[in-house]
Order: C-alpha cells, then sequence, then structure tokens
C-alpha cells in the first residue's frame, strides 16, 4: 500500500513538473511574440516618421516656389528638419531588435542617415547654388534607397525566416 502511494506521488510530481514545464513554455513563446510584435511597429513608425519629415522637407521648396513660404522661413524650417532627423535616427538605437532583425535595422538606420547626408547637401545647393552640392545629395538619396530596399528585403526575410 506504501509502495502504491509513493508511485502515486512521484506520478503526480511528474504530471505536475510537466504542466508547469508546458505553461512555462508557451508564457516565453507569448512574451517573445509580444516583444517582436511591439519591435516590429516600433520599427515601422520610425519609417513612417522619416517619410512624413521627407515629405514636408520636400513640399517646403514647393511653397518656396509658389510663393506661399520665404526663403528666409525655408531655411529656419530646413534647419528644424535636420534636428528633427536626427533625433528620428536615434531612435533606432533604442529598438530592442530581435537578432535575426539586427542587419535590416541596420540598414535602414544607415538609409535613413544616408537621407539626412543628402538633405544636408540638398540645402546647401539651395543656399549656394553650387550644382556639386546637388550632385552628392542625388547620388546620396539614391544610396539612401538602396540600403532602404535592402533593409526590407531582409526585414521580411528575417519575418518569414527565409534567407535572402
Amino acid at each position: 500500500m506504501k509502495k502504491k502511494k509513493k508511485q502515486n506521488i512521484i506520478i503526480l510530481v511528474i504530471a505536475i513538473a510537466i504542466i508547469t514545464g508546458i505553461v512555462s513554455y508557451n508564457y516565453s513563446a507569448e512574451q517573445t511574440k509580444q516583444k517582436g510584435f511591439q519591435f516590429g511597429n516600433k520599427l515601422e513608425q520610425i519609417q513612417t516618421d522619416v517619410k512624413e519629415l521627407q515629405t514636408l522637407f520636400y513640399s517646403k521648396k514647393t511653397q518656396l516656389e509658389e510663393g506661399g513660404i520665404t526663403e528666409r522661413e525655408l531655411f529656419e524650417h530646413y534647419e528644424k528638419h535636420v534636428i528633427e532627423f536626427e533625433s528620428i535616427i536615434s531612435q533606432y538605437d533604442t529598438l530592442e531588435a530581435p537578432e535575426s532583425f539586427q542587419s535590416a535595422v541596420d540598414l535602414l538606420k544607415l538609409s535613413s542617415q544616408t537621407q539626412l547626408d543628402s538633405d544636408i547637401q540638398y540645402i546647401e545647393w539651395m543656399k549656394t547654388g553650387d550644382e556639386s552640392f546637388k550632385i552628392r545629395s542625388d547620388s546620396q538619396y539614391q544610396q539612401a534607397l538602396e540600403y532602404e530596399m535592402t533593409g526590407l528585403v531582409e526585414y521580411y526575410s528575417a519575418k518569414t525566416g527565409i534567407q535572402p
């Protein structure tokens, strides 16, 4: 009788251990899923902020051409643009990217930094009229697009688990 009771206790302990293991695994998997979801949302928000900032950047030149703002107002906006862009770029460093996404984050950050460098060259072209600044701006803009496309490929490859 004692032996049977001892066996039942052992079976009960094993069952509890298995149930605890399953619950722990599911909790851990859910936590990982939530962190990945939060990371994806934060990264998407940074990318959206960059796009909105760029849209505003180029619309200001159009406003100048249409007489909606003065040249002084344009350059004041451009100064703020550079500061705001630097702030957005720094947000990449606060992301807690899963390891499989790190190369995508690095490329998207590099894309944004290169875009900012392009904008700075563009501003210099606007200020001076020196075409060499415009040429560098265009070249950096093209490079930024290439980094972004590669970063997006890396991101979606990591998201789907497929290696590019």
